[in-house]
């Protein structure tokens, strides 16, 4: 559930950074005009919808995980690509001349890893031009990459890797879950502007195999992923200062996923949303008002501001009482812009029956 305030975020430091569109100019701003909007429910295709769609502003490609080593060794990573049109596909140049280095598309990605046992947490971020294979998105295959991380898709299984400072990635997915949609049957919506929309599914559950290098030295891992993609032109309406963001895969065999949209009266938003897929694999749209969310906790960042660390999520028409804790205080990615994201241990009831899990959470508004 990443939204569009962030990449208007990305696109300012995008601006400050002089990166040109293939127009000459970098717009503050990502306009619709010239772009398609999510307006109305449609029907998805895989794999084809694993691949880009240029005609719409912005989308993003999105992993999370757990791994363990046999021995026990605990890791989380992230790992996250955004497609940001700068001009719209079929505008055209102002300029002329035909520079190999010129793009209507930036790429920018995030890499992260959370050494749980170490206590540490690493984050990087690339920036990259859609211009001489240095970062692209492809349908046939599905492949998106900045250059030399990448996630790929052949048949069901996909595939990962990543490799910055002291840690690298190699890891092969199975969906244990077809491609969930959220929303109206995939369109999900951010606020009353009928534009402020995306297409939006998730696989919330893929079986994870693969090799993690840590200074150098080479384990075998395996846990549970998760991945969500999202395509759109909208942003968020101006009452809205942000969003946090719960993916949660429990000891039962369901998981959840909520948005929770902040206004900036410190209210929710009533377009705020999410899902819950049954152990039998039964998809149930939640809405904003069938989720409580209690913050029990917080964590201040010696970067600047002040996140929620502790929560309480409770789901009364499923009888499913939860508690999340972050396995680490400080899993805040120092990018542009700055936001935590970092993985959570769940304990809690459903049915009054004990049950344990794991997840992601992503808190976005909070830095300053």
């Amino acid at each position: 559930m990443r939204r569009a305030s962030f990449l208007l975020a990305l696109l300012l430091t995008l601006s400050q950074a002089g990166v040109n569109a293939a127009s000459g100019t970098l717009p503050f701003e990502p306009s619709p005009a010239g772009f398609a909007s999510a307006l109305n429910a449609r029907e998805f295709a895989f794999p084809r919808d694993h691949g880009p769609h240029p005609d719409f502003a912005h989308e993003w490609w999105y992993v999370t995980g757990h791994l363990a080593t046999p021995d026990g060794r605990k890791f989380g990573f992230e790992l996250t690509f955004f497609r940001v049109a700068l001009a719209p596909p079929h505008a055209a140049d102002r300029a002329p001349g035909g520079s190999r280095w010129r793009t209507r598309q930036i790429y920018v990605a995030h890499f992260a890893v959370t050494d749980i046992d170490a206590g540490q947490f690493t984050s990087f971020e690339r920036f990259g031009r859609d211009a001489l294979g240095l970062a692209g998105a492809e349908s046939d295959p599905v492949r998106v990459w900045l250059r030399d991380w990448s996630l790929s898709a052949a048949g069901a299984a996909w595939h990962l890797q990543a490799s910055q400072g002291r840690y690298a990635l190699a890891l092969d997915m199975t969906p244990l879950l077809s491609p969930v949609l959220n929303g109206d049957r995939g369109l999900s919506q951010k606020s009353d502007a009928p534009a402020d929309a995306s297409y939006y599914y998730s696989i919330p559950r893929l079986q994870v195999q693969g090799r993690l290098q840590r200074d150098g030295r080479s384990f075998d891992v395996a846990g549970t992923a998760w991945l969500d993609r999202e395509w759109g032109s909208g942003a968020l309406s101006k009452e809205e200062s942000g969003w946090d963001w719960f993916a949660l895969q429990l000891s039962d065999g369901s998981t959840l996923m909520f948005y929770s949209l902040r206004r900036r009266d410190g209210g929710r938003d009533a377009h705020s949303a999410g899902t819950f897929v049954a152990e039998d694999g039964r998809v149930r749209p939640l809405a904003a008002d069938e989720v409580s969310i209690q913050v029990q906790g917080f964590w201040e960042s010696p970067r600047g501001g002040r996140y929620p660390a502790r929560w309480r999520l409770d789901v009364p028409a499923l009888a499913l009482a939860l508690t999340l804790k972050p396995v680490l205080p400080d899993q805040e990615l120092a990018t542009r812009p700055r936001y935590w994201e970092g993985a959570v241990a769940v304990t809690g009831t459903r049915a009054q029956k004990p049950v344990l899990g794991q997840g992601y959470t992503e808190l976005i508004g909070y830095a300053r």
